[in-house]
Protein backbone atom coordinates (compact mmCIF):
# COMPACT_ATOMS: atom_id res chain seq x y z
CA UNK A 1 0.00 0.00 0.00
CA UNK A 2 1.69 3.41 -0.89
CA UNK A 3 1.33 6.27 1.54
CA UNK A 4 -1.51 7.97 -0.80
CA UNK A 5 -4.05 5.55 -0.98
CA UNK A 6 -7.08 6.01 0.76
CA UNK A 7 -7.95 4.19 3.95
CA UNK A 8 -11.22 5.72 4.88
CA UNK A 9 -14.20 6.44 3.42
CA UNK A 10 -15.72 10.02 3.29
CA UNK A 11 -19.10 11.37 3.61
CA UNK A 12 -20.15 14.47 4.87
CA UNK A 13 -24.28 16.16 6.70
CA UNK A 14 -25.74 17.77 3.54
CA UNK A 15 -25.17 21.26 4.07
CA UNK A 16 -21.27 20.95 5.20
CA UNK A 17 -20.30 20.26 1.59
CA UNK A 18 -22.25 23.96 0.98
CA UNK A 19 -20.34 25.47 3.90
CA UNK A 20 -17.07 24.13 1.98
CA UNK A 21 -18.08 25.79 -1.18
CA UNK A 22 -18.67 29.58 1.19
CA UNK A 23 -15.67 29.26 2.43
CA UNK A 24 -12.90 32.08 1.10
CA UNK A 25 -10.83 30.43 -1.90
CA UNK A 26 -7.78 30.07 -0.34
CA UNK A 27 -9.13 28.76 2.78
CA UNK A 28 -11.13 25.86 0.70
CA UNK A 29 -8.27 24.56 -0.87
CA UNK A 30 -6.75 24.28 2.33
CA UNK A 31 -9.90 21.99 3.58
CA UNK A 32 -9.62 19.82 0.17
CA UNK A 33 -5.98 18.97 0.78
CA UNK A 34 -6.98 18.37 5.15
CA UNK A 35 -9.56 15.80 3.79
CA UNK A 36 -7.08 14.20 1.65
CA UNK A 37 -5.10 13.93 4.61
CA UNK A 38 -7.87 12.84 6.49
CA UNK A 39 -9.13 9.81 4.39
CA UNK A 40 -5.32 9.20 4.20
CA UNK A 41 -5.05 8.97 7.68
CA UNK A 42 -1.92 11.11 7.44
CA UNK A 43 -3.20 13.43 10.03
CA UNK A 44 -6.21 13.32 12.51
CA UNK A 45 -7.66 16.90 14.11
CA UNK A 46 -7.80 17.79 17.80
CA UNK A 47 -10.72 16.20 19.71
CA UNK A 48 -13.38 17.94 21.03
CA UNK A 49 -15.69 17.64 23.99
CA UNK A 50 -17.60 20.28 25.59
CA UNK A 51 -18.02 23.67 23.85
CA UNK A 52 -20.29 26.05 25.97
CA UNK A 53 -23.42 24.46 25.50
CA UNK A 54 -22.66 21.97 23.45
CA UNK A 55 -21.09 18.54 23.61
CA UNK A 56 -19.48 17.53 21.00
CA UNK A 57 -17.16 14.64 22.43
CA UNK A 58 -16.47 11.88 19.80
CA UNK A 59 -15.56 14.85 17.03
CA UNK A 60 -12.37 16.86 16.15
CA UNK A 61 -11.51 19.62 14.43
CA UNK A 62 -8.51 20.78 12.44
CA UNK A 63 -7.74 24.64 11.58
CA UNK A 64 -7.73 25.70 7.66
CA UNK A 65 -5.24 28.72 8.07
CA UNK A 66 -2.66 30.49 10.32
CA UNK A 67 -4.63 32.58 11.96
CA UNK A 68 -6.74 29.73 13.11
CA UNK A 69 -9.83 31.72 11.90
CA UNK A 70 -11.45 29.04 9.84
CA UNK A 71 -12.10 25.00 11.19
CA UNK A 72 -13.32 21.91 9.79
CA UNK A 73 -15.30 20.01 12.23
CA UNK A 74 -15.42 16.18 11.64
CA UNK A 75 -16.31 12.67 13.24
CA UNK A 76 -14.16 9.36 12.61
CA UNK A 77 -16.75 7.00 12.63
CA UNK A 78 -17.64 3.42 11.45
CA UNK A 79 -18.47 3.26 7.48
CA UNK A 80 -21.72 2.30 6.55
CA UNK A 81 -22.64 -1.08 4.84
CA UNK A 82 -20.80 -1.59 1.76
CA UNK A 83 -18.67 0.67 2.13
CA UNK A 84 -15.19 -0.60 1.50
CA UNK A 85 -13.76 1.15 3.97
CA UNK A 86 -13.85 0.08 7.88
CA UNK A 87 -14.19 3.75 8.98
CA UNK A 88 -15.16 7.18 7.76
CA UNK A 89 -14.55 10.56 8.34
CA UNK A 90 -17.70 12.43 7.90
CA UNK A 91 -17.60 16.30 7.99
CA UNK A 92 -20.07 18.14 9.88
CA UNK A 93 -19.74 21.71 9.35
CA UNK A 94 -16.94 23.68 7.86
CA UNK A 95 -16.80 27.48 8.72
CA UNK A 96 -15.30 30.26 11.30
CA UNK A 97 -14.36 30.26 14.78
CA UNK A 98 -15.66 33.40 15.49
CA UNK A 99 -18.84 33.41 17.65
CA UNK A 100 -17.82 29.65 18.07
CA UNK A 101 -19.93 29.39 14.56
CA UNK A 102 -18.45 26.44 13.28
CA UNK A 103 -18.98 24.63 16.79
CA UNK A 104 -22.66 25.54 16.58
CA UNK A 105 -23.32 24.60 13.78
CA UNK A 106 -21.92 21.22 14.31
CA UNK A 107 -23.72 20.52 17.22
CA UNK A 108 -26.78 21.73 15.50
CA UNK A 109 -26.27 18.90 12.93
CA UNK A 110 -25.26 16.52 14.94
CA UNK A 111 -28.20 16.48 17.30
CA UNK A 112 -30.51 16.49 14.18
CA UNK A 113 -28.78 13.35 12.97
CA UNK A 114 -28.79 11.77 16.71
CA UNK A 115 -32.73 12.20 16.31
CA UNK A 116 -32.67 10.72 13.01
CA UNK A 117 -34.10 13.97 11.11
CA UNK A 118 -31.13 13.26 8.20
CA UNK A 119 -29.64 10.05 6.89
CA UNK A 120 -26.30 9.43 8.23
Amino acid sequence: MTATAVLLGFDAHPAALADLDRLPPAVQESAVTHLRTLVRAEQRGTALDRRGPWDLTGCRKLCLDDDKRWRLVYQERPARPLSPHPSEIYLLAAGARSGHEVYNTAARRLQLLTAGRFSA
